[in-house]
């Protein structure tokens, strides 16, 4: 059904055959017309939802809406909504609304899911803490397999996966992870003690999120324990939960990359451009394109310098722009190479010299090949004198862009920093600074 028939029948108030088109929808799908309806006719109809389904469907909908929703729900339907919503899909709303809306769904929580949620809330940022749900199986070592399925059909309905179930101690300490289809195969009367090989890959609660999706992704893991620094099991993370990690941060690292600061909108909305505020997206654009217009101010300053040789030789200021650009492109080549190989795991900082001397390697190549590209036109314009300027300029000019674009995720690693800051437009911008200053002392030096 089309939702201009949907708007139609909440029009007419025809609560029944809404209700009976809507329900067979998939919750996404759901989701997304809710966010297309004005707020009065988004509440009737996410109000008209079976209780299972609108908690599917809340969870599928971005913050904007989900506040909105909350603005104008019954305290009753709220406090439905987040007591059936999983814990960690309830952190991440919580942390996704203000303060002070968070303060008052905290109170509509039970005693007990109000101190699970504080606790996960309690873990830093972008932890694993944040992400992991304490909704999985655990049993004994010393039980038999029967005992432990009795406890799996018992408390199995509401954890978040039984694929793997997990043996722990009596403090509660991680002795090992088996799959379900390992038990299954095992005699119902052996210990689960005698089917353990004490092989398991856990990770620990204030780890980044980031590095448990590496984990999963190297081990080809469906769900990840979490531990503590005493190893005590904490909870778990499951694929689908990585999967969203995943996706956030490879948006961070796009936009970062662009000069674009996704903090000032929100991962999750500066991709949603036509609901995100124009005031976020205009907060998260410009704070990188004043900084390099400053930075732009240098690259005038150094041609200022060489007026007098410049307006001797003009043929070199229609090569500027070809040496520098060609410079910023090969050093934006080689931070994402870097940035991406660092976001795998595959380099770490200790790696820098390693990949120094590789790039330099690679960058004499490639400025030579490019040099020779630029040759020609070089002897066309200006002769045989500023052809070699030209071409030995884009070797150098190439060689230190691409060195530049190796170094500055490093050296923003080494403070602490997301290696993306280390933006296409800030290598370009720098490229331009000193490719134009490289460029024009070589051609003093050579022409004299």
């Amino acid at each position: 059904m089309l939702e201009k028939e949907i708007i139609e029948l909440i029009k007419n108030k025809d609560w029944y055959n809404l209700k009976e088109a809507i329900v067979e929808w998939p919750a996404p799908d759901i989701a997304e017309l809710l966010e297309e309806l004005d707020e009065e006719n988004r509440i009737v109809l996410f109000r008209l939802l079976p209780k299972k389904l609108s908690v599917e469907v809340f969870d599928e909908l971005n913050p904007i809406v989900k506040e909105n929703l909350i603005s104008k729900l019954t305290d009753e339907h709220i406090k439905n909504i987040l007591s059936e919503l999983p814990p960690d899909e309830r952190t991440d709303l919580f942390e996704e609304l203000p303060g002070k809306i968070t303060q008052k769904l905290l109170n509509l929580l039970s005693p007990q899911d109000r101190k699970e949620a504080l606790k996960l809330l309690g873990y830093p940022e972008n932890s694993v803490g944040r992400l992991m749900t304490p909704d999985y199986v655990a049993i004994k070592k010393d039980w038999t397999i029967e005992k432990a399925f009795q406890h799996i059909r018992e408390f199995g309905k509401n954890a978040e996966t039984i694929n793997v179930v997990y043996v722990v101690d009596e403090n509660w300490k991680l002795l090992d992870d088996i799959s379900l289809s390992k038990l299954i195969l095992s005699n119902p009367d052996e210990i689960v003690e005698k089917i353990m090989d004490f092989n398991f890959i856990a990770i620990e609660v204030n780890k980044d999120q980031e590095e448990a999706a590496n984990l999963m992704r190297k081990y080809d893991l469906i769900v990840l324990p979490v531990v503590d620094e005493e190893g005590i099991l904490l909870g778990i993370i499951t694929v689908d939960d990585v999967l969203n990690v995943v996706e956030q941060e490879h948006t961070e690292d796009m936009t970062k990359i662009f000069g674009i600061t996704p903090e000032s909108a929100g991962v999750e909305l500066i991709t949603d451009l036509l609901k995100t505020p124009i005031r976020d997206l205009y907060r998260s654009r410009i704070s990188w394109l004043i900084i390099l217009l400053f930075m732009d101010l240098f690259t005038g300053g150094i041609i200022n310098k060489f007026n007098e040789m410049i307006a001797k030789y003009v043929v070199l200021v229609t090569f500027l722009p070809v040496l520098v650009d060609t410079a910023g492109n090969a050093g934006s080549q080689s931070a994402t190479l870097i940035i991406r190989s660092m976001a795998l795991g595959k380099i770490k900082i200790k790696d820098w010299f390693k990949m120094f001397g590789r790039e330099i390697f690679i960058a004499l190549l490639l400025g030579l090949t490019m040099g020779l590209g630029i040759s020609f036109m070089g002897i066309l314009r200006g002769g045989f004198q500023v052809c070699k300027v030209v071409v030995i300029s884009m070797v150098v000019n190439v060689i230190v862009g691409c060195l530049m674009g190796m170094a500055l995720p490093f050296i923003f690693t080494k403070f602490k920093k997301d290696p993306a800051t280390a933006s296409a437009p800030l290598i370009t911008t720098l490229a331009d600074i000193v490719g134009t200053g490289i460029y024009l002392t070589i051609a003093m030096i050579m022409l004299k």
